[in-house]
């Protein structure tokens, strides 16, 4: 099903509601859970009287409650809620295997771990779709190369020419290694000539057809298919950008993640006339995932000690500002409390017998608690930036057709879904 401007719109509007809803809650620091008492003022007040009351059993029946089974009316609805404003609600997404329906086993499988695997599997698959729908020679730019994992299987096991662009030296000498092996492995000398890398940062104004010319000698005309499997931050939108503007660029393919470090958002004229931002923190919650947690994956002791640590320190210091901490390796909390001292310039304040007692009345499950409920709002961001790309492909380039794609299983791969555009003829 082709995205629409309407429908888009229209679901962004209801996103942007219910994130607003829940402005406090997204943006807060979860350091600060004790100091600030997060769990009085940012929860809503009945939700916060059922989880009092329910912590403990919720806590042990965490993996039936995450896959659907919650008897607790407000939480219930809170998570549902939730989930009724992710991308999987989107009722214009489709899945691959809706039009993809016979999957091609890999042959080159060496040398992937079993999540970079099942994401070639099904990116390559959708790319060389894409590319079957050319009608002249096409060429494939995967922009963030990294490894090059779906540049070679493309190159390789589709017998396209592929050009990997990595600005990073050491993804790219990786890259040229593992081509190395997979050619005297797989003795593929008919299609060695598929795949180049080339060491280029990629922005908006690049030029693909130079970059073609260079690395595959060929002057006649083509098209290309811009991919990325994974492309970090703003690289997503310079990708957009790269293929609105180029004419050459008829298909695309972009699979967005670290949306922490994403700096231009929103793109879409209708999201900038409504004044929404997404701080830093909602940025970075953004690209956290309930399936992790439903898989066993709730805070480490590193974000329970933070927190107790936090409190300890805005006790003694309340008016003084101290630097972050960074990460810190230690066995328990009262190594921990001497190494945050001891970074901070900070004699200890409190003996190991004091710490001892203090943290032994700390209880951690309202905060694991309260992580799960913020988590549950992680895709609604996501919904949020995916739609907002979406919708600026079809703003900027109305000659189009825009699908988003759930891709990969979202518990083997959280950021699972593909912006699809193909020019029209």
């Amino acid at each position: 099903m082709m995205c629409t401007a309407d429908k888009v719109q229209e679901t962004l509007g209801r996103t942007l509601d219910f994130l607003k809803e829940h402005q406090n809650l997204i943006d807060c620091h979860v350091v600060d859970f004790l100091w600030n008492n997060h769990w009085e003022k940012l929860l809503p007040v009945d939700l916060r009287k059922e989880l009092d009351a329910n912590g403990g059993e919720i806590i042990e029946n965490l993996q039936s409650i995450l896959s659907g089974n919650c008897p607790y009316k407000q939480l219930r609805e809170f998570l549902t809620k939730a989930k009724n404003h992710s991308l999987a609600s989107f009722d214009q997404a489709i899945n691959l295997e809706d039009f993809l329906p016979e999957e091609q086993p890999l042959k080159v499988t060496d040398f992937m771990t079993p999540k970079k695997m099942h994401e070639v599997k099904s990116a390559s698959r959708l790319v060389s779709w894409l590319c079957s729908k050319s009608k002249s020679p096409i060429v494939v730019v995967d922009a963030g190369d990294g490894k090059g994992y779906l540049s070679s299987c493309l190159a390789f096991e589709y017998n396209l020419p592929v050009i990997g662009l990595e600005a990073n030296a050491d993804y790219q000498k990786s890259a040229k290694n593992r081509v190395a092996k997979l050619k005297k492995k797989w003795k593929i000398s008919d299609r060695e000539k598929n795949y180049k890398s080339m060491a280029i940062t990629v922005t908006s104004d690049l030029r693909i057809g130079k970059i073609s010319q260079e690395a595959f000698s060929m002057d006649d005309e083509k098209n290309f298919c811009l991919s990325g499997l994974h492309t970090c931050g703003d690289l997503a939108v310079s990708c957009l950008e790269i293929f609105i503007r180029d004419p050459y660029v008829r298909y695309l393919c972009n699979i967005g993640c670290c949306y922490n470090l994403l700096s231009r958002f929103p793109v879409s004229t209708y999201l900038a006339n409504q004044n929404f931002l997404l701080s830093d923190r909602a940025k970075m919650l953004a690209c956290q995932s309930l399936n992790r947690i439903l898989q066993g994956s709730l805070p480490k002791n590193s974000l329970h000690f933070r927190t107790f640590f936090e409190q300890l320190l805005k006790e003694k210091y309340p008016l003084k500002d101290f630097e972050q901490l960074g990460k810190i390796k230690c066995k328990n909390f009262n190594e921990y409390f001497k190494i945050c001292c001891e970074k901070m310039h900070l004699e200890p304040f409190y003996s190991d017998e004091e710490i001892c007692e203090k943290f032994s009345k700390y209880d951690r499950k309202n905060l694991d608690i309260f992580y799960i409920l913020r988590s549950s709002i992680a895709e609604a961001i996501e919904a949020v930036i995916i739609l907002d790309r979406i919708l600026f492909i079809i703003e900027t380039c109305r000659e189009s057709k825009v699908h988003l794609v759930k891709l990969f299983q979202q518990d083997i791969s959280p950021r699972c879904f593909a912006i699809l555009a193909e020019k029209l003829p």
